[in-house]
């Protein structure tokens, strides 16, 4: 390993610790204030979910334009699992993880061996969107359909010394944190950050030198659609309510898609950068009522027209070579 890297790598490490220090320390300025803590919590999970996202498509071109459906999943199965008492929370949760993460598997799988190419992959997993939006509305016994249902507030164990606001605010920082740090040391000290840097520079010739690319996208596919419904059950939990408009395409999926696409493809601060700036840009707006969705698609297609690479590349390229 050369100084180069080495004193790269030191410098990356020590964004990601400052970076950690900020988000656990954050809340505690505004303990009296329970709606800022609340939108940063919304803040969090949108951040989770891009985090998905970027490894679906930022990383593996495997573009699943069905993220509100599957975080949705995970979300109902755990919010009619407890409310049938069927069993505990965690239980619920882990079944949800599981259940979202096989589902994202076999996409994955039928795309790499179907050989779909993005645009195909996208129409396919939209189609799910569509279905998984049909279908909750139309089990109404069930789901409870447009209006959806109530989560009893559960138990989070130590959490629940801290209040009610700020509990689920460290549980999704907590996740949100191990995964980026679980990513960070995956991208720069294993084998599956090289084969992650060949498949976003050519996929074709990753192939070529050895590099098992449906492997990748279908383990990846995996862990990041598991994540997913992870996040979608603990949403679920937070909201307190569970429905449709909450997981729907324009609520979740295109605000989702401007976080990774603002902050940068494939990278790994680029969905905290976004979705920081949607946070802030969605309160800001809020008077606009639904046509914040409509700026949202614009913003979405002028960013792909003229600012594709995204922030993280800007800084990269202009300020900070080693901004990750």
């Amino acid at each position: 390993m050369t100084a180069q890297i080495r004193i790269t790598r030191r410098n990356q490490l020590i964004a990601f610790i400052t970076l950690c220090t900020v988000y656990i320390f954050l809340p505690l300025l505004f303990i009296n204030t329970p709606y800022v803590v609340f939108i940063m919590t919304q803040m969090l999970f949108f951040t989770i979910f891009a985090y998905s996202f970027n490894f679906l498509f930022g990383f593996t071109r495997q573009l699943f334009l069905c993220i509100g459906a599957f975080a949705g999943i995970g979300a109902y199965i755990t919010g009619i699992l407890l409310r049938e008492s069927i069993v505990g929370v965690v239980e619920s949760v882990i079944l949800s993880t599981l259940t979202v993460g096989f589902i994202g598997w076999f996409v994955s799988y039928l795309s790499v061996r179907r050989r779909l190419v993005v645009i195909f992959t996208g129409i396919f997993t939209l189609a799910i969107t569509l279905a998984f939006n049909n279908l909750v509305i139309g089990l109404v016994d069930i789901t409870g359909g447009e209006t959806g249902f109530r989560v009893r507030l559960v138990s989070l164990g130590l959490l629940d010394s801290l209040p009610l606001y700020v509990r689920f605010y460290y549980l999704a920082a907590a996740t949100l944190l191990t995964t980026a740090f679980i990513s960070f040391y995956l991208l720069s000290y294993t084998k599956i950050g090289y084969a992650f840097r060949c498949i976003i520079d050519d996929e074709v010739s990753s192939g070529l030198i050895g590099i098992d690319v449906a492997k990748i996208k279908m383990i990846t596919a995996v862990l990041a659609s598991g994540l997913l419904g992870y996040a979608g059950a603990l949403y679920g939990l937070f909201s307190q309510l569970i429905t449709p408009s909450y997981y729907g395409f324009l609520s979740l999926d295109i605000p989702v898609q401007l976080i990774v696409i603002l902050g940068g493809r494939a990278t790994l601060l680029g969905p905290f950068i976004g979705s920081a700036i949607i946070s802030i840009l969605n309160e800001a707006l809020k008077f606009l009522g639904p046509l914040t969705q409509v700026l949202y698609g614009l913003i979405l297609v002028l960013l792909l027209a003229f600012f594709r690479n995204g922030i993280v590349d800007f800084v990269k390229r202009r300020i900070v070579p080693w901004f990750f």
